[in-house]
């Protein structure tokens, strides 16, 4: 591995320290709300349940004055969001149901199942009750001043639900960031609009913008952009301004972080680095990941700068491992982005050159035994894109492995 080239690690930790939280903050609608992350503590105003209530459909007696085969008069009929309007009285049981109020005077619920009646319709007990039985005490789940949910806290269907159990209706999040992309290229074609013989499609923004979503930010498509130094410079001033270029083309926007694809190599018309280090500064370029090497880390003002490599499939795998822990930083999450990992076993031999961490594409299943196995595929370039859509994983090989044998554990990053 060339010295001038980050290990993932370095570089992820080089790109958050780069990086800032988007501190400015809304109150929106929890139908709004999924996925947007808290700028708050969220403390409960109520206790959960809110008073003592029936865990069970049956019947609530006082097991503390109940002798075994008493039969008990019912006194009453308790249904969920109604209460009984007198005590327990001694020699009686109240018939109630799940999530109704327990009467005063009563201790304990017996399920309607351990039940049954005498002749003259009087409730008798199958079962010597235990004092508190079926019976969900006030606050059990949550009491009034607890924080229910961190700031930071990227929110999910689950949260909504407890949010709203608290009879809340609004929670104040971070404004959502606003993020740039934009395909860099002589040779690329817009899709949908005719193409020379020299040029091919490009593809790779609207497979970034499909990730970005996913982490709910607002996406805003700068188009493509020939391989030009004035050109280039334009639009990264248009992206890193709050006004609009009137020599642009394109709509001004501000964006918090700007995501190029292509123009980061070495080659005789790759200028999206050197524009970028003389309009702001470069903090790396390079890692030791493949496919990926030619990754790059800017900043324009107060805009961060992702170039990621022009080979799709090296743009999907440096937006996976890398813009997204990025965005998890600027939008507050305390969770951060890691990337969820198993281990399975090797279906087949690998030799490769060592010293950058692999990514290889593949696909993972079940063997007879239910045990997951992986298997690479042949081709692995990184301008092929039917590797991605054919696997279902990738099989990471570390930096200082070269040789892989049929039966060995590797990690195993699933796509979903």
């Amino acid at each position: 591995m060339s010295s001038s080239w980050l290990s993932l690690e370095e570089a992820l930790s080089k790109a958050l320290a780069a990086t800032h939280v988007v501190s400015d903050i809304e109150t929106i609608s929890l139908f709004s709300a999924h996925r947007r992350v808290v700028a708050q503590d969220v403390v409960a105003t109520i206790d959960v349940p809110p008073w003592d209530n029936s865990a069970m459909d049956g019947f609530a007696i006082n097991a503390n004055s109940y002798t075994q085969g008493q039969a008990l008069t019912v006194q009453g009929i308790i249904t969920a969001g109604e209460k009984a309007s007198t005590p327990l009285s001694a020699g009686h049981a109240y018939k109630i149901m799940t999530g109704a109020p327990i009467p005063d005077g009563a201790n304990t619920v017996i399920m309607i199942e351990n039940c049954g009646n005498d002749a003259n319709g009087n409730v008798i007990i199958n079962e010597a009750p235990t004092l508190g039985q079926n019976i969900r005490p006030q606050a059990n789940d949550i009491a009034k001043g607890q924080v229910l949910i961190k700031k930071g806290t990227q929110l999910r269907a689950e949260h909504l639900m407890l949010l709203s159990s608290q009879g809340l209706n609004e929670v104040v999040v971070y404004r959502k960031l606003r993020v740039g992309i934009v395909a860099t290229g002589n040779e690329l074609a817009a899709p949908g609009e005719s193409r020379s013989d020299t040029q091919i499609y490009e593809s790779n923004r609207v497979g970034i913008s499909a990730i970005l979503s996913d982490e709910n930010v607002e996406v805003i498509d700068f188009g493509i952009v020939e391989d030009d130094k004035a050109s280039l410079t334009r639009l990264f001033h248009q992206a890193a301004s709050t006004t609009a270029d009137p020599t642009s083309n394109v709509t001004g926007n501000h964006v918090d972080i700007m995501v190029s694809s292509g123009g980061v190599s070495v080659g005789d018309a790759d200028y999206v680095k050197d524009v970028i280090e003389a309009m702001g500064h470069i903090e790396f370029w390079k890692i030791a990941v493949k496919p990926g090497k030619p990754f790059a880390l800017g900043r324009l003002n107060n805009t961060v700068f992702c170039g990621l490599p022009g080979n799709p499939v090296s743009s999907f795998v440096t937006a996976k491992l890398l813009v997204l822990p990025i965005i998890s930083k600027m939008q507050g999450r305390q969770d951060g982005h890691t990337a969820l990992t198993v281990t399975a076993t090797l279906t087949k031999d690998i030799k490769r050159r060592a010293g950058r961490r692999d990514y290889q594409r593949a696909t993972m299943s079940y063997d007879d035994n239910g045990n997951l196995v992986v298997t690479p595929f042949k081709t692995q370039s990184s301008g092929v894109m039917t590797s991605i859509t054919s696997a279902n994983c990738f099989m990471i090989i570390h930096e200082d492995i070269s040789t892989l044998a049929i039966g060995d554990t590797v990690p195993v990053m699933p796509f979903t």
